[in-house]
């Protein structure tokens, strides 16, 4: 995996001679010229804040520190992590070379390197949110097990399981794009083309092979995550609508079960959306490998052109922003959660920001003083 600069170090896969009426083909389109340098910044900025944001709170409000939200901390981190190894490498692919998608390495190390950290991060998705579907799953269809097992150790252990998970996963899909290839491209003469590159990276498979044999890996693991994530949703919506609180006259058990419902039904819309979102990339996924099996050409892509990249990946990246908004728009309890921070946080600015005026007698400034104290104090007992 050593230096793979050139082609004659790398040896070269293909070489092509472009036309003239082809160079438009290896260039990027109107669409990458938007998606690229402006929807993804803002795409990825968006995930960042809404992510960071509610792992601050949670680190702000304890009570927010519930087993369900550790794993839902777990699922923010790893979506900032593919949100950003996605989001960086298609800004770097399009500032470092004219040619569409020409990968910015020099050795295959930097290949392994690269898809071991996104896939990494999108399998761990998948492990946890289906791991948060069946603990949601125990607690409301078999409740005596669930507190029998529940505690923060397993939590923990869990959360750590879905990050083995995914690596796991990820490493085998690493040889499908392990070995950076190094292709020839001669371009017509004139001054037009004389600032394209000649030599293009891509990270491609190790061997032939390796083409059939990975996508499997890639590809049932989500189909029987979504299985297993459907059946539970239904067994969770089921048993939502066939419970009833027999003994729900406090007020306090009444706000128990409010809120227990309303995370459930929250982390079941919260599931759909994200597959939902995971389903145009894995269906473009089957097509092809169906289609390399049995050598006919892609109809999908046929269909879509060029389209087909964004239609699987801006859903993938925009369900990252997403996640935290469903948490605050669905349940009140992480509402007040995020109000009671920033407010906090903004009233603070404002009480530093107010310069007392030039005469004030010592008593209302001894005054003034208590009241500061005594709303600082009221707003650490809030926190």
């Amino acid at each position: 995996m050593g230096s793979c600069a050139s082609a004659d170090e790398c040896g070269v896969r293909e070489s092509f001679n472009v036309s003239a009426e082809a160079v438009s083909l290896w260039l990027y389109t109107t669409a990458d010229n938007v998606i690229i340098p402006i929807v993804m910044p803002i795409i990825c900025l968006l995930g960042v804040m809404t992510n960071t944001s509610f792992l601050y709170v949670m680190f702000r409000v304890p009570k927010m520190r519930s087993d369900t939200n550790i794993y839902l901390a777990h699922l923010a981190v790893a979506d900032v992590l593919y949100l950003g190894m996605t989001t960086s490498i298609y800004i770097w692919f399009f500032v470092s070379s004219p040619v569409a998608f020409n990968f910015p390495f020099h050795n295959s190390a930097s290949c392994v390197s690269f898809i071991l950290v996104l896939n990494t991060g999108y399998f761990t998705t998948i492990a946890t949110v289906t791991m948060v579907s069946y603990d949601r799953y125990l607690a409301l269809c078999h409740p005596i097990k669930h507190r029998q097992i529940r505690g923060r150790s397993r939590t923990n252990k869990m959360a750590a399981l879905c990050w083995l998970v995914g690596l796991l996963f990820a490493c085998s899909t690493v040889p499908h794009s392990a070995h950076l290839n190094v292709q020839i491209f001669h371009w017509p003469d004139g001054d037009t083309y004389e600032d394209l590159p000649s030599l293009v990276h891509r990270c491609g498979a190790v061997s032939p092979w390796v083409r059939y044999a990975v996508p499997p890996f890639q590809n049932f693991p989500w189909l029987v995550a979504m299985t297993a994530n459907v059946y539970m949703y239904i067994q969770i919506v089921r048993q939502l609508n066939n419970r009833r609180c027999t003994d729900c006259k406090m007020k306090k058990t009444q706000m128990a079960l409010l809120i227990r419902n309303q995370v459930a039904k929250m982390l079941v819309v919260n599931g759909l959306i994200f597959f939902m979102c995971q389903a145009p990339f894995r269906i473009l996924s089957f097509s092809e490998w169906i289609c390399l099996i049995a050598n006919v050409p892609d109809p999908l892509v046929a269909l879509l052109g060029s389209g087909a990249r964004w239609l699987s990946t801006l859903p993938q990246v925009i369900n990252t922003i997403i996640n935290p908004l469903i948490y605050s728009a669905m349940n009140q309890q992480y509402r007040s959660a995020f109000i009671q921070v920033f407010q906090c946080r903004s009233n603070a600015r404002q009480r530093n920001n107010v310069r007392p005026p030039f005469a004030i007698s010592a008593s209302e400034n001894k005054n003034s003083s208590t009241d500061n104290i005594n709303t600082s104090d009221t707003n650490e007992t809030q926190l």
